[in-house]
Formats: C-alpha cells, sequence, structure tokens
C-alpha cells in the first residue's frame, strides 16, 4: 500500500514536471523570438505600466501612431504585453507585438484595406499571413506574433517576405531572446528600455558615443543600454555604454576620467539654429590620445592637420570645450571650436606652420594672435584672445563668434541641464537632413505616449557613484535634441 502510495506521488510529480515543460516551451513570451536575431537595436515598450504611470499614455497609442489608425478595436493584438521596436544590421525598422487572434488580425487588416486603402488584403504563405501597409511597410503574423518591418520597395518585398517568414519560424533558440542584447534589455525593468549598438545611430552623430574606445573598435561593438521612465512630464533615462568585448569595455570606463563637469563657458555660443554642438571640460593631454583614436573626430579634422598642429592646440585647453556644427553635409561642412586653454605657447609654431603648408596651402594673419588658412577649397580661421581662450571657425564670422553670445542661443532650459554634466551633444532637428527624418518619425511614434515631444534634451548624471549614466527627454519648442554622456554615453568612475 505505501509502495502504491509512492508510485502515485512519483507519477503526479512526472506529470507536473511534464506539463510544466510544455506550457514553458510554448510560454506567453514566444512571440518575441520573431525579432530578427542580429538586430542592432532594441526598444522594449510596456504600454501597461506606461498607462498606469502616465495619465496621458494610451495602452494604444503605439499601434495608432505606427498604423496611422484610430480605431485598433479588436485588432487581434494584445496590448497587454511589451511591444518591441526594433533595426536590423540592414537597415530595416520593424515592430514585434503578440497576436491574442490571429482570426480578428486578418479581419482587421482586410477591413483597413477595404474601408481606408490603407493596406492590401490579408494573403498566406507558407502558412503566414502577410499583408502591406501603405505601399511600404510588409505585415507578417502567425498565431503567436505580429511582425511590421520596412521601408521596402515593391521589388524588395518578395525578399523580405522570405525573411519575414523565417523571423516568424525562430525558435527560443534561434531568435533574439538567445542574444546577449535582449539579456541585456530583459534586465532593465522600466516602462520603456533600450538596447542599440552605435552603429544603429546617425552616421553623423556617432562620434561621441565612440569617444575613449580603441582605435580598432567597430560601432557595432559599442552598445549603448537605457531605462526609461516618465516623471513630472519629463521622460527620465538611466542609461549606460559598454561593450561585450572586455578590453573595449575597460577603455570606455576608463575614459571617464578626461572628463569633468561642463561649467558652461560656451553654452550660449551655439545658435539655436545650429544643426549640432558638442559640449565638454577636458585636460587636453588627457584628452587628446581620445580624439586620435576616434574615427569621426579625426575626419571632421582632416585637412586642417596637414598645416596646423592640432595635437598641441588640443593638448593646450583646460576647461570647457566646444565644437558647433552650424550645418553639416558632405558638400557643406561648417565648424566652430572654441576652448579654455592653460597657455598659448604653441603660438610660437605659426611661423614655421605658415613656412611648412602644403602646395597649394597657405596661412597669413588675420588679427592679434589670429591667423587663416586656405587651400582654395577649405578655410579655417583660428586664433587666441587675451585670456586665452581659442577660437576657430571654417569662416571669419564663425570664428568671430565662437566664443561670443550667440544672439539666438539654445534655450536657457537646455543650458540649465548641460551645465554640470560630463559631455553634451546638441541635436537639432530641423538641420539634421535625413536623419532628422529619422529622428522626426521616431518623435512622432512616441507622442501618442508622451504628448507632444518636439525636442528632447537627454543628460548624464554628473554624479560618479550613481554608476549609470542619466538621461532625460523632454518637452521643449525649438526642435532640439541633447545628448550627455561621459564615455561615449556612460560608464561608471
Amino acid at each position: 500500500m505505501e509502495l502504491m502510495k509512492k508510485m502515485n506521488i512519483s507519477m503526479a510529480l512526472a506529470w507536473l514536471i511534464t506539463g510544466m515543460v510544455f506550457f514553458c516551451s510554448c510560454s506567453g513570451s514566444d512571440y518575441i523570438n520573431a525579432i530578427p536575431a542580429n538586430s542592432s537595436a532594441l526598444i522594449s515598450i510596456d504600454m501597461q505600466k506606461m498607462a498606469e504611470s502616465n495619465p496621458q499614455a494610451s495602452k494604444t497609442g503605439v499601434l495608432k501612431s505606427l498604423l496611422h489608425v484610430e480605431d485598433v478595436t479588436d485588432c487581434g493584438i494584445d496590448v497587454s504585453e511589451k511591444m518591441y521596436l526594433f533595426e536590423t544590421v540592414d537597415g530595416n525598422l520593424g515592430l514585434c507585438a503578440k497576436v491574442s487572434d490571429a482570426a480578428d488580425l486578418e479581419d482587421w487588416l482586410n477591413q483597413l484595406s477595404k474601408e481606408q486603402k490603407l493596406c492590401e488584403n490579408v494573403t498566406e504563405k507558407k502558412g503566414f499571413h502577410f499583408s502591406v501597409l501603405k505601399n511600404s511597410w510588409l505585415v507578417g503574423f502567425s498565431d503567436q506574433a505580429l511582425l511590421i518591418m520596412g521601408p521596402v520597395v515593391a521589388d524588395a518585398q518578395a525578399e523580405l517576405q522570405r525573411m519575414m517568414i523565417k523571423y516568424l519560424k525562430a525558435d527560443e533558440e534561434h531568435g533574439i531572446q538567445s542574444s546577449p542584447m535582449f539579456e541585456r534589455l530583459d534586465s532593465i525593468s522600466s516602462p520603456m528600455a533600450l538596447v542599440a549598438q552605435a552603429q544603429a545611430l546617425p552616421e553623423k552623430f556617432v562620434a561621441p558615443f565612440t569617444l575613449g574606445a580603441p582605435k580598432n573598435a567597430d560601432a557595432s561593438q559599442i552598445v549603448i543600454a537605457a531605462e526609461m521612465n516618465l516623471q513630472k512630464g519629463m521622460l527620465r533615462i538611466k542609461g549606460e555604454t559598454f561593450s561585450f568585448n572586455p578590453d573595449i569595455n575597460q577603455a570606455l570606463q576608463s575614459a571617464v576620467a578626461s572628463y569633468r563637469p561642463i561649467q558652461g563657458k560656451y553654452l550660449e555660443s551655439m545658435p539655436d539654429d545650429a544643426t549640432a554642438g558638442i559640449f565638454m571640460n577636458v585636460d587636453g593631454k588627457k584628452f587628446l590620445p581620445m580624439m586620435q583614436t576616434n574615427k569621426g573626430i579625426q575626419q571632421l579634422l582632416l585637412g586642417i592637420n596637414a598645416a596646423i598642429d592640432m595635437d598641441n592646440i588640443i593638448r593646450s585647453v583646460n576647461g570647457d570645450m566646444a565644437i558647433v556644427l552650424p550645418s553639416f553635409s558632405d558638400a557643406n561642412l561648417k565648424m566652430t571650436m572654441a576652448a579654455q586653454l592653460a597657455h598659448y605657447q604653441w603660438l610660437a609654431d605659426v611661423d614655421y606652420w605658415k613656412e611648412s603648408c602644403p602646395k597649394g596651402a597657405s596661412i597669413a594673419d588675420w588679427g592679434k594672435n589670429a591667423y587663416y588658412y586656405t587651400d582654395g577649397k577649405t578655410s579655417f580661421y583660428f586664433g587666441v584672445s587675451d585670456d586665452k581662450q581659442f577660437f576657430s571657425g571654417s569662416d571669419e564670422l564663425l570664428a568671430s563668434y565662437a566664443i561670443k553670445r550667440s544672439n539666438h542661443p539654445v534655450s536657457a532650459d537646455i543650458r540649465k541641464e548641460i551645465k554640470g554634466q560630463k559631455l553634451a551633444m546638441v541635436i537639432n532637428l530641423n538641420k539634421t537632413g535625413n536623419s532628422g527624418d529619422v529622428m522626426a518619425a521616431v518623435t512622432s511614434l512616441l507622442s501618442p505616449i508622451f504628448g507632444n515631444l518636439n525636442s528632447c534634451l537627454l543628460y548624464t548624471s554628473p554624479s560618479p557613484r550613481d554608476g549609470l549614466s542619466f538621461f532625460n527627454i523632454y518637452q521643449s519648442g525649438n526642435n532640439s535634441v541633447s545628448i550627455c554622456s561621459p564615455s561615449g554615453l556612460c560608464a561608471a568612475q
């Protein structure tokens, strides 16, 4: 009798374990495996938590914004589960959501096709359902997962559909959940979370995020992770920059020592209509090696270095430093630089620079301790004020105002947030060209959740004890974005 009892208990346990295995193998998170495993950027959005903490937020806001529809009732999508935005290494953007009822989703899309002409009628291929949204976004779904990917031209849609079938078939072993990127994302407990490789950022603005990394480090090896919370009308983001490569990660962490709190000396020098500005406070002797190993910075200085010893100028910096880009295009790069100097002993070398200019180039006097370089295509004006401030620019007017207060500086709110931080980058959305289009699209997507985000300010914590960097996004009317960070974006001291 006792033996039978023990056998019954054992069998019950076996059935229990079997049941647990079954349910775990088909868990509520299986839809996440549809996210491409090679994604270079991931954003998780928990609309349930978002709506609980922010009365303005709507659980369906992201869907409405993305699909440009007002009614997502009975759409077959489970908005109580997290949604994920992603970018693949080949540049495709996408959304992944959990399907609650595939039949309802099919009916809803067909209704959108019939009544609003927003998409094509749903078709079936290899057991999955597909539609095309607004002629350029491919919609694919199974009983578990919804994928929206694009934008792609008509000729490329067949290939993307083939890839989406592969993604929708993926299990946990081959899906995103097995990747270090997702593991890091999943460890962040906040309504919104971000993990992105630096290469996923607009190319023009990658440089500040990779400062401190070894010269041979690829942007795909540098990762930004952040948690985001809405507090008092402000999206508060706590994040860090790191690398899964131990050597690169160590370099990023060590770079923090090169940054000191920004005093704000040149914050008013940046006009509110400039494309971008980078602000910091450094000891030039420590900061120079970081500039020398950064491809983006070196590209900015290319050509100037052929005649002017910028290395020596950077070594003399001790205090606030600002690089402002009034405009930024491959055809027309305009730049100013301002910095507080410890000394200007390098002025003694200017005569040698004049004599050793490359053929076709020259350096001439411009004013007291001021000069200009030209090679017929590029011009660079530079000099030192009586109180040891370096000023420079791609033309005479820009250089003259590099250390002066602009008639229309960036807003006082932005200046206040930047002061005291370690490194800040301000980006004007109205002046960024194609990059601005991407940013504007993201801003539009988030507007239903956070309100009218015409501009964003992101900043780091000045406190080394925090161990992480802090960012903020808040409403402002000047279409500016500020991004601040100690070493590319983050890092503990």
